[in-house]
């Protein structure tokens, strides 16, 4: 049982990793073409602080350093907290294809021109954006956190 609360930890640091790398990447074009950061109206890229993948970033984190809690703390306590954290990856999963689906709506909806992801990058393919690579990512740790906490539970029940 071990092992799957250090692939759930592992999938939350890779969603984290892969998240703030989007977010700085984010931040490092949006200062490049406007010199602030605090600019937010009449920008053709958007400001990372208006995106998804900003928040998003802070879900993993937070998601991330509960899973090294989960990790650490006592038996009687995994079950608990693995419950909530389940809770958390399902709205996490929720806001992720959510905003996903946003993106899809508008990457189809536009039929003309170059078409552009959340980040403000063009793109051709919808599947290799970070919104899907972050979805995904949220949607296969909700699964693994759902399945630690189903083990839990039932093991509890037997005993």
């Amino acid at each position: 049982m071990k092992k799957a609360y250090f692939l759930q930890s592992f999938l939350l640091l890779l969603g984290t990793l892969f998240a703030w790398f989007t977010v700085y990447t984010d931040f490092n074009r949006f200062y490049n073409i406007y010199h602030s950061l605090t600019r937010i109206q009449n920008c053709i890229v958007p400001n990372p602080i208006t995106t998804p993948c900003f928040y998003g970033a802070f879900a993993f984190l937070g998601a991330f350093i509960w899973s090294l809690y989960i990790l650490r703390t006592s038996n009687e306590k995994k079950i608990k907290h693995q419950k909530f954290l389940s809770i958390f990856l399902i709205g996490g999963t929720i806001f992720a294809w959510f905003n996903l689906s946003i993106e899809i709506y508008n990457f189809y909806a536009q039929k003309v021109g170059s078409k552009l992801s959340c980040s403000g990058v063009a793109t051709d393919n919808i599947f290799t954006t970070a919104c899907f690579i972050g979805s995904m990512i949220f949607l296969v740790s909700l699964i693994t956190a759902l399945t630690i906490y189903r083990k839990n539970k039932n093991k509890k029940n037997d005993t």
